[in-house]
Formats: C-alpha cells, sequence, structure tokens
C-alpha cells in the first residue's frame, strides 16, 4: 500500500511561496511504498513512475496544471511533489503510480485509465495504485493519502502433496496461462469508477518463483502452496468499482515436458474484489481437482476483512450446509432440484453452470439479508405473497424465473433473466415490497400479464426501471398491458410509484383499460409517475 503524505513546505527557502503573495501557497505531496524492501510479489517495489493531476472541485482539470508524469526512482523513501495552488479554493488531486516504460496502462488528460490485457501471465510489472484526494487551501495544509490497488490479485496455488504427486509423475509445471471473461477496461482515478469489459487472455510465462501463503482453513496461519499463477484484473463492478463481483476463469498450467493441465471446471463464479487477492488453493495438478476459493484482504485494510469461499453441493444437505456460512458462493451441480433454505446467510451467492436443468425452489417463508442468484432456475409458486422477505439486496444475474414471486427486498435486480409465466391470470413477477427494482436485458413470456407494481402500505415508494427488455403474451388479457400499475393504495402517500421504461417492447398483449396501450397500463389510482424513453408519458396527480 502506498502513502501519499501531503505537508506545507514553509520552512524550505527554495521552495517556499512569496510572501508578498499571500492568496497563494505551496502544498508539498510526498509519495512514498509502503513496506517497499520485502522483494516478494505484490509488494510495490516494481511501481516506479507517478503520475498526477488537479482537478477544480467539480472534477474539470485545471489548464494551467497540466498531467504530470514523473519518475521516482525511490519511492520507499518517497517522491516529493510540490504545487502551488490558490487559497480559499477546493481541489481534487488524483494520482496513479505504476511501473516506468509499462504498455498495459494508458493515462489520459482525466485521468482516465485504459487498461490493455494483453502480455504475459504472472506479470508482476503490472502492479499499480491509485486514489484521489480533495482539499480546500487555506494555508499550510497536511494530509495523508493511501494509493491502493484497482485490482484483485488472482492467485492459483498447489498443495504440496499435490505438487509431489505432479512431479512424480514427470508432470513439472514451469508457466501458466489464464483467460478471465469479460474484466473492466477502464478505471476513473477522480471516482474509483470502472467501465468498459474485455476478456483477459494472459499468455504463458514462467510461474512464480516464491511460495503462495494462503490461510484456507481459517486456523488463523497461512499454509504454503506451491505458486502456479498470479493475475492483476479489474474486477467489472458497475456500482463504485469496489463491490465484489462474480468472474468466469480458465487457467492451464504447461509442464516442462509440454503436457498441458487445463482447469475450468467449478470457476465460473470466482469472486474478485478491488485491492484483494482471490487465491484458488487445493489438488490442482494431480488426479481429481479439489479446491478452495479464499479471498483475502491482503491488500486491505482490517475493515475489509471478509473471506468469500465457493461451496459444491450436489444434494439438498449439502447445499443447506454450504448456504449456512456467509459470503459462500454456493456451486450448484446441474440436472438437480433444490429447495432454498430458510434462513440463508449473508452475502450467499446460488450458482450453477446449467440454468436449464438446476433449479431452486422458493418455499413459502424465507428470510434473507443479501442473496444472490446466478444462471440457475429459480421457481415460486403460482400463489400470492411468496418471496425472499426481510431483505436488505437481492440480485438475479442469468437466471430463468418461473411462477409468480413477490419481491420483498429493499433494492431487488434482475439481469439477462428470463421469466416464464405460463398460468391464465398469473404475473411473471409483482414487484411489491422493493422500493427500487431494475429489470436489464430481461426476457418476460406470459399468458397476458407480466408484472404487477402494487402494494398495500408497507412501503412509501418504489422506483421500478425496465432497461432493455421484451415482453411477449401468448394471448392477450383484456385490458391488461405488459406493466401493470395499481398505484390506489397506500392512502394518504403522495407520490408511490416511478416506472422507468427504457428501450422496451411488447408484443401479444390487450391495449391497457386506463393508458390505451399495450406496455403499461395504470388500472388503479392517479399517484404514479411513468417515462417511456425518456420522455413523462405520464404524471402522478
Amino acid at each position: 500500500m502506498f502513502a501519499a503524505l501531503m505537508l506545507a513546505n514553509s520552512c524550505s527557502e527554495d521552495n517556499s511561496v512569496p510572501q508578498a503573495d499571500s492568496s497563494l501557497a505551496q502544498v508539498t505531496f510526498k509519495v512514498s511504498a509502503d513496506g517497499a524492501l520485502t522483494r516478494a510479489i505484490s509488494d510495490g517495489t516494481t511501481v516506479d513512475e507517478l503520475v498526477y493531476r488537479v482537478f477544480d472541485k467539480n472534477g474539470n482539470p485545471i489548464a494551467r496544471l497540466p498531467l504530470v508524469k514523473e519518475a521516482a526512482a525511490d519511492l520507499s523513501s518517497g517522491h516529493t511533489v510540490a504545487l502551488t495552488l490558490a487559497k480559499g479554493q477546493t481541489y481534487k488531486v488524483a494520482f496513479w503510480a505504476q511501473k516506468a516504460g509499462n504498455t498495459a496502462y494508458t493515462v489520459n488528460d482525466n485521468m482516465q485509465v485504459a487498461v490493455n490485457y494483453s502480455g504475459a501471465n504472472n506479470d508482476e510489472s503490472r502492479d499499480a495504485f491509485f486514489n484521489a484526494v480533495e482539499i480546500t487551501v487555506k494555508d499550510d495544509v497536511a494530509q495523508t493519502v493511501e494509493l491502493k490497488r484497482p485490482f484483485a490479485q488472482l492467485n492459483v496455488g498447489s498443495t504440496t502433496a499435490d505438487w509431489n504427486a505432479a512431479v512424480n509423475s514427470g508432470a513439472i509445471v514451469t508457466e501458466s496461462k489464464v483467460t478471465v471473461k469479460q474484466a473492466a477496461t477502464t478505471l476513473n482515478v477522480l471516482d474509483g469508477k470502472v467501465s468498459g469489459a474485455a476478456d483477459v487472455n494472459f499468455t504463458y510465462a514462467a510461474k512464480p518463483g516464491e511460495l503462495l501463503k494462503v490461510d484456507a482453513d481459517g486456523d488463523g496461519t497461512k499454509e504454503d502452496y506451491e505458486y502456479l499463477s498470479m493475475s492483476y484484473i479489474l474486477p467489472n463492478d458497475a456500482t463504485d468499482g469496489t463491490q465484489k463481483t462474480l468472474a468466469s476463469a480458465e487457467f492451464t498450467f504447461k509442464a516442462a515436458s509440454g503436457t498441458e493441465i487445463v482447469v475450468k471446471n467449478g470457476l465460473q463464479n470466482l469472486p474478485l474484489q478491488r485491492n484483494y487477492r482471490t487465491n484458488i488453493v487445493g489438488n490442482i495438478l494431480s488426479g481429481t481437482t479439489t479446491f478452495t476459493v479464499v479471498v483475502d484482504p491482503a491488500f486491505s485494510t482490517p475493515d475489509h476483512n471478509t473471506t468469500y469461499r465457493i461451496a459444491h453441493a450436489s444434494t439438498q444437505a449439502e447445499m443447506t450446509a454450504a448456504a449456512s456460512q456467509p459470503n459462500t458462493v454456493v456451486k450448484l451441480a446441474a440436472g438437480n432440484s433444490y429447495t432454498l433454505s430458510a434462513a440463508p446467510a449473508d452475502g450467499v451467492v446460488f450458482s450453477s453452470d446449467d440454468a436449464a436443468t438446476t433449479t431452486v425452489r422458493i418455499p413459502a417463508a424465507v428470510t434473507a439479508t443479501n442473496v444472490s442468484f446466478e444462471n440457475v432456475t429459480v421457481e415460486s409458486p403460482n400463489t400470492n405473497y411468496v418471496g425472499i422477505q426481510h431483505a436488505t439486496t437481492v440480485k438475479y444475474k442469468g437466471c430463468v424465473i418461473t411462477g409468480q414471486p413477490f419481491s420483498y427486498a429493499a433494492d431487488a435486480s434482475y439481469e439477462d433473466c428470463k421469466f416464464v409465466q405460463t398460468e391464465i391470470g398469473s404475473y411473471n413477477i409483482w414487484t411489491y415490497g422493493s422500493s427500487n427494482i431494475t429489470f436489464t436485458r430481461c426476457a418476460f413470456s406470459c399468458a397476458g400479464k407480466s408484472v404487477l407494481i402494487y402494494n398495500e402500505g408497507t412501503i412509501t415508494g418504489q422506483t421500478a426501471t425496465f432497461q432493455d427488455c421484451t415482453f411477449t403474451a401468448t394471448a392477450p388479457a383484456t385490458g391488461k398491458a405488459a406493466i401493470e400499475i395499481d398505484s390506489s393504495l397506500p392512502t394518504g402517500v403522495g407520490t408511490p410509484f416511478k416506472v422507468v421504461i427504457n428501450n422496451c417492447t411488447a408484443t401479444g398483449f390487450d391495449n391497457g383499460s386506463v393508458s390505451g396501450n399495450s406496455l403499461w397500463n395504470e388500472k388503479r389510482g392517479t399517484k404514479a409517475t411513468v417515462i417511456v424513453d425518456g420522455v413523462t408519458v405520464k404524471s402522478a396527480s
């Protein structure tokens, strides 16, 4: 971790601001690398160039202070940058530190970093750090800024027994390569957000020459593993860039004899998070591949101390046991049906390799805080008020949604999901108890009505957003549009519902009883605001 110490250097005769100009102040940044003498992977010693720029408080670059790149051969003892800034003004200063001459990163004048994933695996020169600080210049200023990695580090390690078995069989691994699907390609240093997506294809390179140390069993002591692969990946988190994401990866290990060992099964939902290490450790090279995935905060501060694990489940008992552990990705064996446990632990993700043949049934009574579903069929009964209750966040990605679920989570999201409803008289979903609910690139199939936006009074408002969705009815239901709204309740509440519809189509539906169109219809009440493709087509009254 880097520390950038901002000091007012008023005692230096050479650098001090002339006393006659009291409207200016000189601010000195001293940038140093913490623990840069260990000479191990991820110690930061490869980073020897500092890039920075000053912006105004609104994030606009200051024209008279262009982007600067400065060589810093010894960041362990600190690199000093002096800026003359106006008193009474608020500035933002963005920092990026990397290895000089590294072509993997291109920094533009707005401090946006483009990441090029072409190149070799196990490349420590890809290590880099960033942060941005806001300062109000009054007089001399002293402020510390920590520069952290924008990347997740993805590691693979083999147990001693596994490595020895491979060596004894003649498979002495010397090189490794990796593919990771859809990593982010651009980092905005000023606000930390990421954008873009591309597959990572790091080519063969010599494996790391040291041991990988990971506390895989959680006993507080790190175990030694033969280090097979190391990669820096920019996690594709579409929110603020800091949240855990899931990615798919494939590793190939090459022995000196030319033999290749490919590992990809069970790696479709790897947790990646900024400034964390994702460690895949276990029997990688010999016999049946079994491994544990541990995400540790080796690069982060103690308040980010969270461990994520992948657990494989092929039976109901295995699923229930795995779901009782927080922050666990439960990898469900395809071809089976499971029933969601009554109270899955916080941060559990249920996933599979085949959504069509892997079903998770929602029982009548389920409570959870934060839970996610990826690439599974989620089956709800066609009865009212059945859903995951008392939840803060529930996410669905690449899922098949059958039956008529009720959404209770404060924040709910459906991404690339397929909704299937065959029963006449039932909806694909009631948005019901969610304050915010989003549907992105979802396909709805129903028998005449897809979505009901309605609540009796347990919430004071709801925003429902539909982006790039398709609605298809096998037969029309009289007076029913694809999205039905009932804003008649709760009584005494001002504007309970806001419905945002962008680039969506409805096919096979009747025209709404009130709206006269087949996409949306406020069948009861007048308190909903409806916005279609940026135009407010119906205002609350």
